[in-house]
């Protein structure tokens, strides 16, 4: 077997339960496919460093499934009576957008069934505590708008909320927790809030020298690139090299520049071909600011976020790693399971 071919087997390892049961399971065809859009010369180091990455990042069903476990018998919450903790507690099914909660909660109401002998309840309008359980916080949007409309029209006057979060960006976390307060405070109620979090990788502007997040240190001599950047508005703030990030996901800052700048590379290129993406569907990942792009490399086993890179899960004609399950296929899906 070559380098390249067991390379290819390595990441069909870490990715094997990707959206399963929903798309065909990736095998070899897939990721050659997909790492043949990248100059040859390049394509050994690009699926070593994103071996590298998602070995740490990628989160399969078993690994959730696990941190679910714990959560139920979370000393801090539920002391030394999880049993009774859960029969008086309620998951949230309230997200807008997406499928991520409402799978969740199902995941995690199995778990409790199995240990507890418990159906726990569902959007209870009488519960001593509530859990908001989501797979990763990047902006944090999302979050604000489901939390709001809760806060303010369903929750108890006292209550507790702990929010569960696989991947909490911490520029998503403080902004998040600002909103929360002011809704908490517009709403005349008392609810205490406690974050539990997975990994927390950084992403804050202020901190872009210690990211966890694909920040390049310059711009790669591409025109189509050196174009883009020359007509945004503000232009981008650049990594210092030299910092693998808290988390310490990349390999070693040559693995991790050649990633930044592949991607972006192509993240551009993607853009001017895939007529379908909107203004805030960003190089490296979706953001609302004018920046190069979120820049996430959290994936779980159910859906790819759409602040990770374009190269990673944009279609047509680019061909994905990891193709996106949208909002609008994901409400077909739960219309099928209401019949």
């Amino acid at each position: 077997m070559s380098e390249r071919d067991g390379l290819i087997q390595l990441l069909l390892g870490i990715i094997g339960d990707y959206r399963e049961g929903q798309i065909p399971r990736p095998d070899f065809q897939h990721v050659n496919r997909w790492i043949e859009q990248f100059p040859k010369e390049k394509e050994l180091a690009i699926l070593k460093e994103v071996i590298h990455i998602l070995s740490k990042t990628y989160f399969p069903k078993k690994k959730i499934e696990a941190i679910f476990n714990g959560l139920t018998e979370h000393k801090k919450l539920a002391a030394d009576n999880p049993a009774l903790h859960w029969t008086n507690a309620s998951l949230l099914d309230i997200q807008k957008g997406g499928n991520s909660q409402h799978e969740f909660t199902a995941l995690l109401s199995r778990i409790i069934k199995q240990k507890y002998g418990i159906d726990v309840k569902i959007n209870s309008n009488n519960a001593s505590c509530y859990y908001y359980v989501d797979d990763v916080l990047c902006s944090g949007s999302r979050i604000q708008q489901d939390l709001e409309s809760w806060i303010k029209n369903e929750a108890p006057n006292n209550s507790k909320l702990v929010i569960c979060i696989i991947a909490l960006h911490r520029y998503g976390h403080w902004a998040t927790t600002n909103k929360l307060a002011e809704f908490i405070k517009q709403s005349g109620k008392t609810i205490e809030i406690q974050w539990l979090r997975g990994i927390e990788p950084e992403d804050r502007k202020r901190y872009t020298d210690k990211s966890d997040v694909l920040r390049p240190t310059s711009p790669p001599q591409d025109m189509l690139v050196q174009s883009y950047i020359a007509n945004m508005k503000y232009q981008p703030t650049y990594r210092t090299p030299g910092s693998l990030g808290e988390l310490s996901i990349f390999s070693s800052e040559e693995g991790r520049n050649l990633l930044e700048q592949e991607f972006l590379i192509k993240g551009v290129h993607i853009r001017s071909t895939c007529i379908h993406l909107k203004i805030p569907h960003r190089p490296l990942g979706f953001s609302i600011l004018e920046t190069l792009g979120f820049g996430s490399m959290v994936v779980t086993y159910r859906n790819c976020p759409n602040n990770a890179p374009l190269a990673l899960w944009v279609g047509d004609p680019w061909y994905p790693l990891l193709p996106r399950s949208t909002n609008k296929e994901a409400m077909v899906r739960r219309a099928f399971e209401a019949l």
